[in-house]
């Protein structure tokens, strides 16, 4: 089923979403549920989907235990076909940052139900088969998992997240990776002089990055969410705030075209975890990035998951898997076709 989107005031952007594509069994899980924070991107022709967490028997409220996966799943955009290799991973891993290069999926960072990791590693194409390559790129300086991530003008940016999974604290890192001199490692850059953030939206277009919402926590603090802008321009080093609020907590974005940005989903107010929530925003946001503010929102027909990743392809979009309600996931790949 296709449905269109048609903004209002950019009658340029319009968006033709299907919610067909679903990831199939693994070992363990013959009926998939979905996964969120998995990690995923386009290689060699192929869909990536890695790792991810979710409550495969009962729900949190139902004193559910959430399950951490190591299973890739490949989809093949040309004949629509899946296939599986289970236990992929030598340790199942979730919520981290995905960056699809030309050389295969780069996977930095997240954690397991116990500690969070500084692992980069690239699952790459030899042969016929996917092989991970645990050591042509840098370790983080630190542990990092719900970290925000991007790729602009061969740099790699790391924002936020937290180090630990026990006494859990998100923070104001800042790092980038110059892909063209890799053996520099990852740079400590200025923060954004805002709050620490976790579960933020990163974005690159051209040089600059931005960095959209998230949440702050610590022991014995309570949680608040964000709804600032920051866009860091890496040829002074500086950060400046954007004009307007941006409530997409744990959503995802995407830079489209030259000047815009869309912010797809998220979470616009915390609520209870229960089966009464109602589920997190439809909208996608239109940023432009000439006048570093918000100037469109277009509405989806279809629930739009958080805790996920977008991945874009020609004048494609698949959000992958990811959660539609707090602790329950979603099978299906939302589709987008500009």
């Amino acid at each position: 089923m296709n449905t269109s989107c048609l903004g209002k005031k950019e009658k340029k952007i319009e968006v033709q979403w299907e919610n067909s594509l679903l990831l199939p069994g693994c070992a363990g899980m013959s009926e998939n549920v979905g996964l969120a924070g998995a990690y995923s991107g386009i290689v060699e022709g192929k869909l990536l989907v890695l790792g991810g967490a979710n409550f495969p028997d009962k729900y949190p409220w139902e004193g559910g235990a959430k399950a951490w996966w190591s299973t890739l799943y490949s989809y093949d955009l040309q004949t629509g076909k899946w296939t599986v290799y289970d236990d992929f991973l030598d340790r199942p891993l979730a919520y981290g940052v995905s960056i699809s290069l030309p050389e295969g999926l780069l996977c930095i960072g997240g954690c397991d139900r116990t500690q969070c990791s500084d692992n980069v590693f690239l699952i790459k194409k030899e042969e016929d088969i996917f092989v991970i390559d645990s050591v042509s790129y840098p370790s983080l300086p630190v542990p990092l998992a719900n970290a925000t991530g991007a790729m602009g003008d061969n740099c790699i940016y790391i924002a936020g997240g937290q180090e630990t999974m026990v006494n859990e604290q998100s923070t104001h890192h800042f790092y980038m990776l110059d892909l063209m001199h890799k053996e520099r490692g990852w740079q400590e850059m200025p923060d954004w002089n805002g709050p620490s953030l976790s579960y933020a939206v990163g974005v690159a277009q051209g040089e600059r990055f931005y960095l959209f919402s998230g949440r702050s926590y610590a022991p014995d603090e309570a949680m608040v969410e964000h709804t600032e802008g920051y866009v860091f321009e890496p040829s002074i080093g500086k950060w400046s705030k954007m004009t307007g609020s941006f409530p997409v907590m744990a959503g995802t974005g995407v830079s489209y075209g030259e000047d815009k940005i869309l912010l797809i989903g998220g979470v616009e107010e915390i609520l209870p975890t229960s089966s009464e929530h109602p589920g997190f925003s439809r909208k996608l946001r239109v940023v432009s990035t000439s006048t570093n503010s918000l100037v469109d929102s277009l509405e989806c027909p279809y629930r739009i998951p958080v805790t996920t990743n977008v991945v874009s392809v020609g004048n494609q979009i698949f959000i992958v898997s990811g959660e539609v309600q707090p602790g329950i996931r979603t099978p299906f790949i939302l589709k987008g076709s500009f």
